[in-house]
């Protein structure tokens, strides 16, 4: 059981969302859906691709349980303003719905 003060990031769920631009043209844009607040823990796993040139960090973010927070989103952390693309989702302890594990990437360039 976490003490008071576990979850200290507060951090933003962004899905994308289709909109029309001022030529008429239609773009997928970062929309703000829900602000929870979360833990961000490493999973000591970094990979950098062929070129050297890009680093993803794997991570594990523990947040309170919201029905809108999907595997197609992102997570923004709102003090640093890092983003992690989540790669899945699930409720650690079944159906209580108390608590979500989001698996996510930190993509630098």
């Amino acid at each position: 059981m976490a003490g008071a003060g576990y979850r200290r990031e507060r951090m933003k769920y962004q899905q994308q969302t289709p909109t029309v631009d001022a030529v008429g043209q239609q773009s997928l844009t970062w929309a703000d859906v829900v602000t929870v607040a979360a833990v961000v823990t490493p999973t000591q796993r970094e990979v950098i691709d062929d070129g050297g040139v890009a680093v993803r960090t794997d991570l594990v973010i523990e947040s309170s349980w919201h029905p809108s927070i999907q595997a197609k989103g992102r997570m923004v952390d709102l003090a640093t303003s890092r983003v992690y693309y989540i790669s899945s989702v699930g409720d650690p302890d079944g159906a209580r719905r108390r608590r979500l594990r989001i698996t996510a990437s930190e993509v630098a360039a």
